[in-house]
């Protein structure tokens, strides 16, 4: 690009020259910033898992752990976030099948680099019992506990407001709801329902939720919540066998802030009764 240069024999020139640069600097980052602004950065696919992983022990192989095979599947597939249910935290049961009280996501965490946190559902022979999260990045952990108007087991909900590379935030929620009773599951449900739409952020909720998607809970989940494995067409078991068993673990997205880009049931994952699912969702561009 051809160059202009102004004379400079005097000093009003010079002033004149600084002052020039200076305004087209300011112009310059000016532009910058409002491009910036007006132009956020390309959302980033959030992969996701959600597995209940029958209290750390392998289906196939009674009292066996499968904590390194799940802390090895982790670290090759790289989830921005996972769900864990059926997760034991210091429990007598644990020491059978590990040789010491495990603190399952603690050593989980240790053993893959994530961020790791336990929300405990009840008491559990000698420790607790509950589900687990599983981020990158992330914050504002908690619990929320979960009515049970028919009694029967306590039931919760794990949540982390999870971060992703490109800044965006969403909150993701792990849960195991009752496997007894209907009116508890709907209960649950609603409860569910009701906390992720006072939330501030875009919203994943995920787990083993113990009924099917013909049942009455399913049909009541409002029509903006989409759930990932109807909306890829793929309504593979995710418990049992591949042949005999039910879909009863799900991948809830408010489709009004994302879209699925992929899902699929790990079924060549055996080592709990429940097969991992799987789904790549993208964070839809807000409107200015």
């Amino acid at each position: 690009m051809e160059k202009f240069y102004l004379p400079l024999s005097n000093l009003a020139t010079r002033v004149n020259y600084i002052l020039i640069h200076l305004r087209m600097k300011q112009f310059f980052f000016a532009w910058i910033a409002s491009f910036m602004l007006a132009s956020p950065l390309s959302a980033q696919e959030i992969k996701i898992l959600t597995y209940n992983i029958l209290h750390g022990e392998r289906a196939d192989k009674p009292t066996t752990p499968n904590l390194p095979d799940l802390a090895n599947l982790l670290i090759q597939i790289q989830p921005e976030v996972i769900a864990l249910q059926e997760v034991d935290s210091m429990t007598l049961r644990s020491a059978k099948i590990y040789g010491e009280r495990m603190d399952f996501m603690k050593n989980l965490s240790r053993e893959t680099g994530y961020k790791g946190y336990f929300g405990r559902a009840m008491e559990y022979d000698s420790g607790a019992y509950g589900e687990g999260v599983l981020v990158k990045k992330g914050s504002n952990y908690h619990t929320v506990n979960l009515p049970n108007p028919a009694g029967g087991e306590p039931r919760a909900i794990a949540w982390v407001k999870a971060e992703l590379k490109t800044l965006e935030e969403f909150y993701f929620g792990s849960t195991h709801l009752c496997h007894e009773f209907e009116v508890n599951r709907i209960a649950q449900l609603d409860s569910i329902l009701s906390y992720a739409d006072s939330l501030d952020k875009p919203v994943i909720w995920v787990g083993d939720l113990n009924f099917t998607s013909d049942s009455p809970e399913y049909s009541r989940i409002p029509a903006h919540w989409k759930e990932a494995g109807a909306e890829a067409g793929d309504l593979q078991n995710t418990y049992g066998t591949h042949d005999s068993g039910a879909r009863i673990d799900y991948i809830w997205y408010d489709s009004r802030k994302f879209e699925l880009v992929e899902y699929k049931v790990l079924t060549h994952i055996t080592f709990s009764d429940h097969y991992p699912v799987w789904a790549v969702l993208r964070m839809k561009k807000q409107k200015e």
